[in-house]
């Protein structure tokens, strides 16, 4: 793939006013091998591409606007061939009073509270196992056109969400999140340095009427290259990944992660694990949690280009056979590869 990088710079006139628009381009590809225990799996060959559009303007008041609209290729199954679809997109406008972003982006809850994972790898495979969680919480539970406040002051910030019901035929029940209510989040989160250690916190919470989910997040960052972080979620019985991503349906109380990293030059290692204290699966209760862990290496090889390996495993109760993991690709995943960012 040519190496890509594309920024302009265009004049525009509206109204006799003069305004400054910037448009930049930037591309990421991957290319690698990976394999799984999955049923129908076995070792391929693997790329995957996307390119991000990042629109910014401002106008004479000194009031700025902008968003970002990504186009990627689509690996679902039903795509082999990797038709390009239009992801991820959303605009904003911000000024002194804050900042306002509307559509498809992270509600408060998400906004707020911190990943656990370091690194990455071609598939995810260290941060898709099945006791991984990215505080997605309750987004998308209609059209995913989510609009979010946000108002920072020093090293605090806040955030306030919605995300409305568009359609008057949506039936209780319908979905595990739709259930026709507005789904409101709040969310906070706060970063500094302190004598060489960067430290984060966040909070955050979503309601749809049905579900009433929060989390906290924590991480820190050592001068010698070692980091950890931690999360917990208290879900209220609500798990929405695994009944899309495996076809059968989860609910949990909780979840809980952690993880721990270490970088010296160009050399990234993490591991993490995750557990979800689970009540049912496919609607019989259970005692078993779904768990697993996952490792990552990344080597930055310099001018955007990064070795990746990643390694997963899900531990799920022995009545559901080989589901898939959370990623589909089974309950032990691998992958090697090159990232490369133009």
């Amino acid at each position: 793939m040519k190496k890509l990088l594309l920024a302009t710079t265009a004049i525009v006139s509206i109204g006799g006013a003069a305004s400054a628009a910037e448009i930049k381009l930037t591309g990421y590809a991957e290319i690698g091998i990976f394999d799984g225990d999955a049923a129908g799996i076995d070792t391929q060959f693997h790329n995957d591409w996307q390119v991000d559009f990042r629109l910014s303007g401002e106008t004479d008041g000194g009031l700025t606007f902008g968003g970002r609209i990504q186009l990627e290729e689509n690996n679902e199954s039903s795509n082999i061939n990797g038709t390009p679809r239009i992801d991820e997109e959303s605009l904003f406008v911000s000024g002194d009073f804050g900042r306002i972003t509307l559509g498809e982006t992270d509600g408060a809850y998400n906004w707020g509270l911190g990943f656990i994972y370091s690194g990455t790898s071609l598939r995810d495979d260290h941060s898709s196992h099945a006791g991984a969680y990215w505080f997605t919480g309750l987004d998308g539970s209609y059209d995913d056109q989510i609009a979010r406040y946000e108002y920072s002051f020093g090293d605090f910030g806040v955030a306030v969400s919605a995300e409305l019901d568009d359609d008057e035929t949506t039936a209780q029940g319908s979905s595990p999140v739709a259930n026709g209510d507005t789904v409101f989040g709040v969310g906070g989160k706060w970063a500094s340095n302190i004598n060489g250690m960067d430290i984060a916190v966040g909070v955050g919470y979503q309601d749809n009427g049905d579900f009433e989910i929060w989390g906290v997040s924590g991480s820190i960052a050592l001068p010698m290259g070692i980091s950890i972080a931690a999360g917990y979620a208290d879900l209220d019985g609500f798990v929405s990944h695994y009944a899309s991503s495996n076809g059968f349906d989860a609910t949990a109380d909780s979840w809980y992660g952690v993880s721990v990293a270490y970088q010296t030059g160009a050399l990234l290692v993490s591991a993490n694990y995750g557990a979800y204290d689970t009540e049912s699966i496919n609607g019989t209760a259970t005692s078993s949690d779904l768990e697993g862990f996952g490792v990552v290496a990344n080597y930055d090889l310099g001018g955007g280009a990064v070795v990746m390996a990643g390694y997963g495993y899900s531990d799920v109760p022995s009545s559901l056979g080989n589901i898939g993991s959370f990623n589909g690709n089974g309950e032990e995943t691998w992958s090697l590869g090159l990232g490369l960012s133009f």
